[in-house]
């Protein structure tokens, strides 16, 4: 099963920064970041930063001094606290009004486009329908949106707001706060989506409810008890018009039918008439020498041997075997002979 995320922007989200960062040495975590994004996991959110560079692309700092900060942003997170950690950070180094050539592109990946998140939830696996997206400003909320989230717009008092973040709002989020730990414990509290959210509380009405079986299903019989054929269960009337029945089911007595004796009885009835005749036959005088026997153990002898030349014997292993299959069928023979 996927799992949900929050996408947190990062500058003036985690990171105190109304403009361009390169300076990893520059880097303040935003009040209640890392305690943000520790319980964000615990919720058993994943956590990725996906963050509009644009000073790459007008020639500030390079892709490696936004490695830097990440990093600068990973060890401030930790030694805050041991539980945050981001999953993944993202970012797009391009603008459409770029200096530097290479990033003159207007990108998907850019905010209020979302293919930051959505590149991100191919990679991770997540599920965006579950997922939140946490940002200062109406261009990240805008993503989010676009990408199947649900977004909270923070906006912390004691940040100085950058450009994008007083931009026109286009699309609203669905809550608005001052401090992370208040964005942490809304999503908390929701998860979920409002147009969810009580249809799984739904109550089917009485009328359209399937009437309740009358008739418990039969017993099982086990290899200790047998079914009673002695009590059946019979149906009250229903009253019209509800489904419901005036009592529960009664027990009555039923005369019962005759059956032939089970099978066990007949297997013990067989087993003694065999242990009797057992008895019998050890009772009664025994004169078993008899001239056709004696023969016969003398061949099963000679045939046992014939056996054995085959074994040890491969190159007459055939004419072996047949005499001692022909030395048995007369051991047979024999004995059939002595018994007459």
């Amino acid at each position: 099963m996927k799992r949900p995320a929050i996408f947190f922007d990062r500058d003036n989200t985690l990171i105190a920064c109304d403009g361009y960062l390169g300076d990893p040495s520059q880097v303040i975590l935003v009040d209640g970041a890392a305690a943000a994004v520790a319980r964000a996991r615990q919720l058993g959110f994943a956590t990725v930063v996906v963050s509009n560079q644009s000073g790459v692309a007008r020639g500030m700092f390079d892709e490696e001094a936004v490695h830097a900060v990440n990093a600068k942003l990973d060890v401030l997170l930790l030694a805050s606290h041991p539980g945050a950690v981001i999953d993944r950070h993202t970012f797009c180094p391009y603008h459409p009004d770029a200096t530097v050539s290479q990033y003159k592109h207007d990108s998907l990946l850019r905010k209020p486009k979302p293919g930051m998140i959505l590149e991100a939830a191919r990679t991770l696996a997540l599920d965006l329908s579950r997922s939140w997206l946490v940002g200062d400003a109406p261009r990240d909320i805008a993503a989010g949106v676009a990408a199947g989230c649900r977004t909270v717009l923070f906006q912390d008092p004691a940040l100085t707001k950058s450009p994008a973040a007083v931009a026109e709002m286009t699309v609203q989020p669905e809550h608005i706060c001052s401090t992370l730990k208040e964005a942490i414990e809304y999503i908390e509290r929701h998860p979920t989506p409002p147009e969810d959210e009580g249809q799984h509380d739904q109550t089917v009405p009485d009328e359209a409810q399937p009437a309740p079986s009358i008739l418990p299903p039969p017993a099982r019989p086990t290899s200790a008890t047998q079914p009673s054929a002695n009590i059946r269960l019979l149906a009250q009337p229903a009253v019209p018009g509800t489904g419901k029945v005036d009592a529960p089911p009664a027990a009555v007595p039923v005369a019962p039918a005759p059956t032939a004796p089970p099978a066990s009885a007949r297997l013990e009835q067989l087993t003694d008439q065999i242990l009797q005749e057992l008895r019998r036959h050890r009772e009664q005088p025994q004169h078993d020498f008899s001239v056709p026997k004696m023969l016969a153990g003398v061949v099963q002898v000679i045939a046992m041997g014939a056996l054995l030349l085959a074994y040890f014997n491969v190159e007459n292993r055939e004419s072996a075997l047949l005499t001692a299959v022909a030395l048995q069928t007369l051991t047979t023979s024999l004995l059939l002979m002595g018994r007459k």
